[in-house]
């Protein structure tokens, strides 16, 4: 198969063979091979791990030589199999497929299927040796599937006799959501799973089939990750990876660890700098930023020089490898219909901005202050160079003026203030009423729009497009049966794959309001806002930070807002209030001596707080 499958013959199975009195004399010699150069180290991550087995829901014979097993979710991981009086010599194979296909019209990888079912090159081999009862299950290898197609088998197994075994990382889990939309609970439980099944080997992976490469857009679905696991160590170990692979030139690849190309862009190889800046903020750890930072900048200078009067130019001849926002809806590899050039070019300008913004910080925290200067610099350079090559005043638009090419020049300063109102209303626009209130927009694309609304209090626009059940969107794929993210928002190809979860921390950041402080990072300050939106009436969300569990748990009932915070010991939280006469505890919170009020914001009462639990209530006055 594509990541090899397993071939086990029952008849040279030797019981005892690990036994110290076993004999050894048919054993093949040893192979004495070349050591590589390279130091060892003791391992930065918890290993793959088999976690509890899942029963099929369904088994059924499809013709004379074909059963069909569901197991009724996708998943990662090991087939386990009891077969019973089987004739010795005669082969089982099992295929193994992440869709069932039979049904669909847009599958043109037909060489990867299998009677109509998403194989994409997976299969396993058992030869019998005859005995009353033998087992199978892999050793060496895993694969992503929902369905298991047994051929040769002479009889409908019993459900008892199979078992599928999902394998990931082993991360402590750290958060748990819920709230009344039972629309967005379906949404979260299907992201954090579709984590699980690509949280493998101390990276994220794109597929755990097809590809299994350690993608540089992994960055997507980083923050899903670290809000309900424990990764830390999975992504310094994967920091390791990408500084492993830098160039001379400081330019990387799309994927590390690297085995040959692939495609990407710009956003891709900026892993050398995303990943060691996301663990920064969640856990406050310094150490991967002094540790990485000569290969962050390394990277950084490799997109300035290839510059041209502030603009970043296509790196490289082949398109593959100056992608922008990846596969946003009606944009697709089945249709090969391509965002046009100039958009494209917009997008990578921007998020060199965000990598430049980013850089600044990083420098100014290791004490690099001179570096800290010359971003800056180039910073507010390029943003007007941006702002004057892809601005068209007659029309108001960035570029093709679709939600991310709006967004994108507004997260990263490219539009100017006088300027900022008019191209939002046009974002605004955009999403309600050319594109009815849904997203349009890729993996990368949808992060940045997301991220930007959650950063400027707009969780009723992320409401809109989440709580959605048609094309595109999250809605859509489970309205279509799928129980891990998909490749596109159409389904196409991969049914396990890392382009959509992110939204999964939303939840946290946006409804909870739960959000790390970058100015005291690890979460030892907190900032709770939470995100009162439509479709929502209650949110019950935990996190175990660093410091110990955030709680932040809220009800609406009419105009009553009602909130339930915890903030761990030796930890503050600057926590946003809708409304101005606040309660907390049966007093006015303004005359306890462990709330301190700060300032009026919008509709917002803001108050710095210390440990403990709290029971506040308000009047927000506009639900």
């Amino acid at each position: 198969g594509n990541y090899g499958g397993e071939l086990v013959d029952a008849r040279n199975d030797k019981p005892d063979w690990n036994l110290v009195n076993a004999s050894t004399a048919d054993w093949d010699k040893t192979v004495v091979v070349e050591v590589a150069n390279a130091p060892c180290v003791a391992q930065y991550c918890p290993g793959n791990s088999r976690q509890n087995s899942i029963s099929p829901v369904s088994v059924e014979q499809l013709d004379t030589n074909k059963i069909l097993v569901d197991f009724g979710t996708n998943l990662t991981g090991l087939m386990q199999m009891r077969f019973r009086d089987l004739e010795p010599g005669k082969k089982i194979t099992l295929y193994y497929a992440d869709m069932d296909a039979r049904n669909k019209d847009f599958f043109s990888h037909q060489n990867l299927m299998r009677d109509g079912f998403s194989c994409l090159g997976q299969w396993d081999e058992f030869i019998p040796a005859g005995g009353v009862l033998e087992e199978f299950s892999n050793k060496f290898n895993y694969h992503g599937f929902r369905y298991a197609l047994i051929e040769g088998l002479p009889y409908l197994p019993e459900k008892e006799d199979i078992a599928a075994i999902p394998v990931e990382s082993n991360l402590d889990e750290t958060g748990s959501f819920s709230c009344s939309n039972e629309l967005y609970n379906r949404i979260n439980k299907m992201v954090v799973w579709t984590y699980q099944c690509l949280n493998l080997g101390g990276q994220t992976v794109d597929c755990p089939h097809r590809e299994r490469f350690g993608y540089g857009d992994g960055q997507t679905i980083m923050d899903l990750g670290c809000y309900n696991f424990y990764p830390p160590g999975l992504y310094a170990k994967w920091s390791q990876n990408w500084w492993d692979e830098q160039r001379e030139d400081g330019s990387e690849p799309f994927i590390a660890p690297s085995l040959g190309p692939t495609g990407g862009g710009p956003a891709w190889g900026a892993m050398s700098i995303v990943v060691p800046w996301k663990t920064y903020l969640f856990y406050a750890d310094t150490l991967l930023l002094e540790q990485g930072y000569p290969f962050m900048k390394g990277y950084i200078d490799f997109l300035t020089a290839n510059c041209e009067g502030g603009l970043l130019k296509d790196m490289f001849d082949n398109k593959w490898f100056n992608l922008g926002d990846w596969v946003p809806p009606g944009r697709g590899m089945e249709k090969q219909n391509w965002v046009d050039d100039t958009s494209r070019r917009l997008f990578n300008d921007c998020y060199r901005l965000y990598l430049l913004d980013i850089m600044n910080q990083v420098a100014t925290i290791v004490g690099k202050k001179d570096d800290a200067l010359a971003f800056q610099n180039d910073l507010a350079i390029s943003q007007q160079k941006v702002h004057q090559a892809y601005y068209n005043s007659k029309t108001g638009l960035y570029a093709n003026g679709e939600q991310p090419y709006l967004i994108f020049p507004l997260k990263t300063g490219v539009t100017p203030n006088e300027l900022k109102d008019a191209v939002f209303e046009k974002y605004i626009e955009t999403l309600l009423v050319k594109d009815k209130g849904h997203l349009n927009s890729g993996m990368i694309g949808t992060q940045q729009v997301a991220d930007y609304l959650v950063a400027i209090d707009r969780n009723d626009l992320v409401d809109t497009f989440v709580n959605q059940t048609t094309y595109p969107g999250w809605g859509y794929m489970l309205e279509n049966g799928a129980t891990t993210c998909t490749e596109q928002w159409n389904g196409y190809y991969s049914q396990i794959h890392s382009c959509f979860p992110y939204i999964g921390s939303w939840f946290y950041k946006g409804l909870a309001g739960i959000q790390y402080d970058p100015e005291n990072p690890g979460f030892k300050n907190i900032i709770l806002r939470p995100g009162i939106v439509k479709s929502v009436n209650w949110v019950k969300c935990s996190y175990e930070s660093p410091y110990g569990r955030i709680i932040s748990s809220w009800k609406m009932a009419g105009d009553l807002f009602e909130w339930e915070i915890t903030v761990p010991v030796n930890c503050t939280a600057t926590i946003y209030l809708p409304g101005r006469e606040i309660i907390e505890g049966g007093s006015e919170a303004g005359k306890s001596e462990d709330i301190t009020f700060l300032r009026n914001q919008d509709k917002y009462s803001v108050f710095k707080i210390g440990s403990g639990e709290y029971s506040f209530k308000s009047k927000t006055g506009y639900r």
